[in-house]
């Protein structure tokens, strides 16, 4: 009998676990906000253009609840009166959950989380006196968020780009050299876990 009543017991528990650990991986991400150039501003370097424009939206795939892989695109203006440079960025970038590291999550009741996330990306820059510069860029950032309901996030991401090369000030003028420009992009907004499981990779720690 108290070995029956054992093997009912474990059964349940390897049950219950693999349950737990049934959890969604793949996430969608949408925001705006804003970009701040910190370089390559203008020739004279007077006058900080801003990109009061600013959309991102990804894709993000982990592979377990500490590290994933996220494709984003992103498209930026910079203004600075009548002049203005658009910036779009594809990119690629491994993500870790450092909230799990620091316990973030479990501290705070499972109420808030912590990613931080860097790779590299192509895209193109254009204004009315140069239509298409093909940029490459080096990304770094981190995004925390805080849990809505089980499959909703609302998140501000504060990510740095260094592009490669660049033959555009950010109000648009042409640049004599190729030079390497770098903003900072602030972004508000939405992740959805996608699938049919109670858990998803961000909470299940």
């Amino acid at each position: 009998m108290k070995k029956m009543f054992f093997a009912l017991f474990l059964v349940a528990t390897v049950s219950q676990a693999q349950y737990r650990f049934r959890y969604d991986k793949l996430f969608m991400e949408a925001g705006v906000g804003m970009a701040i150039p910190l370089s390559l501003t203008s020739a004279s370097g007077e006058g900080r253009p801003l990109g009061l424009v600013h959309g991102q939206g990804a894709l993000r795939y982990m592979f377990s609840e500490d590290v994933g892989v996220m494709g984003s695109l992103s498209f930026d203006q910079f203004n600075h009166g009548i002049q203005k440079s658009d910036q779009l960025v594809a990119g690629l970038e491994l993500c870790y959950n450092l909230g799990n590291l620091i316990e973030l999550s479990r501290n705070t009741g499972g109420q808030f989380g912590l990613l931080v996330h860097a790779g590299g990306g192509a895209g193109v820059m254009s204004s009315q006196y140069f239509n298409r510069d093909k940029i490459g860029v080096l990304m770094i950032g981190a995004k925390p968020y805080v849990f809505i309901n089980e499959k909703v996030s609302f998140f501000a991401d504060l990510t740095y780009k260094s592009t490669l090369s660049q033959k555009l000030y950010y109000n648009g003028d042409l640049v004599g050299n190729d030079l390497t420009g770098s903003n900072l992009a602030l972004t508000f907004g939405f992740i959805v876990a996608l699938g049919q499981n109670r858990f998803h990779a961000d909470s299940a720690y």
